[in-house]
């Protein structure tokens, strides 16, 4: 299989890799060569190259290969740094605990303001239950207007307090 594909094509696809997911991938090799996604996902496996797309299960039997400290974007636009070996954690909530100086726990959501996820900014985070957060969604009051994504937030704590009172 390695003599199959000239070195021209393997630079190609190389350098699209980490931009395209293996479908687009798999287009492009499929104009030259006759190739399954099978194929495409084992040739791009023995060359360690990453795709857009790279299964984070896999990349998790790749064990200690990826260093501490190091980002990955998921496939929803998440963004992930690996903070120990197998340990994988959301940027904002690093961010915004150590910002805070607080430790957060499985209940705590931070949440992106602006609803733009590479925008890190602490003013743009900010820390919600998972009952506010499932409010939130349910009722649609996440907007790309941080006031309005902030109306929402008290709007759900207002929800929450009066279903106490009722109870």
């Amino acid at each position: 299989m390695r003599n199959k594909y000239t070195k021209e094509f393997e630079n190609k696809i190389i350098k699209l890799a980490p931009t395209h997911t293996i479908s687009q991938l798999l287009k492009i090799a499929n104009k030259d060569y006759k190739v399954t996604k099978t194929q495409l996902r084992q040739y791009l496996s023995k060359r360690n190259i990453i795709y857009k797309d790279y299964n984070n299960n896999k990349a998790r039997l790749m064990g200690n290969k990826v260093p501490v400290g190091i980002e990955r974007v998921k496939p929803d636009g998440m963004v992930q740094v690996k903070i120990a070996p197998n340990k994988w954690e959301y940027k904002q909530r690093l961010i915004y605990s150590k910002y805070h100086n607080i430790e957060l726990t499985s209940n705590d959501y931070i949440i992106f303001l602006d609803q733009d996820r590479t925008n890190f900014n602490i003013d743009n985070l900010m820390r919600v239950s998972r009952h506010e957060s499932s409010i939130l969604s349910n009722q649609k009051m996440f907007s790309k207007d941080k006031e309005v994504t902030k109306l929402g937030i008290l709007t759900s704590k207002l929800m929450i307090k009066i279903k106490e009172m009722e109870n």
